[in-house]
């Protein structure tokens, strides 16, 4: 078992590590550590709307600190239908999102994308699609609840809200497996 930790730097970089198990060399750790200390470190632009999508549900579907196949499969899923996208046009999605969630330092810049581009309903539909990601293995632990209260709310959705989305999502979920 291991933990997530995630340490916010003044310059506003983000470096998340996993404790019990290790994700990079410490070499690398020194490295990526330098970098965010150092003062030429900047913050990444706004990514667009398909991408802060994409990266929300990578940023999901990794929080619980490990990536599942089922999660995979519904993340591919969600953004092949979402985007209308083939194959290689999903390899690339994915890849762009997994790049701006590295360099990502909170939730709020993919959300703000996410909220000037869509309207209410649209922003909903993903809260769902986020709910599907976090249901994907069959449990929700702490850290997925946290982030799924927290990106409804940057989202523009209230307590309440988020739990009758959740809810209906579990709902959907349960009424696809008995089918």
């Amino acid at each position: 078992m291991y933990s997530l930790h995630i340490f916010h730097f003044p310059n506003g970089q983000r470096l998340l590590l996993q404790v019990g198990e290790p994700i990079m060399s410490s070499c690398m750790f020194f490295e990526k550590l330098t970098s965010l200390l150092g003062t030429g470190a900047t913050a990444a632009a706004k990514p667009d709307v398909k991408t802060a999508v994409a990266e929300l549900l990578v940023t999901a579907s990794l929080i619980d600190g490990h990536l599942d196949a089922d999660e995979i499969a519904v993340r591919d899923r969600l953004l092949k239908d979402k985007f209308d996208l083939d194959d290689a046009g999903l390899a690339k999605l994915n890849s762009d999102a997994q790049k701006a969630s590295e360099n990502a330092v909170d939730f709020y810049r993919f959300t703000s994308t996410i909220k000037e581009a869509y309207d209410r309903e649209q922003r909903e539909t993903v809260v769902e699609m986020l709910c599907e990601i976090i249901l994907a293995d069959g449990k929700i632990d702490e850290h997925e609840m946290n982030m799924g209260w927290r990106i409804a709310g940057l989202l523009g959705f209230d307590n309440r809200e988020w739990i009758m989305i959740r809810k209906r999502v579990e709902d959907r979920s349960k009424t696809n497996k008995s089918d």
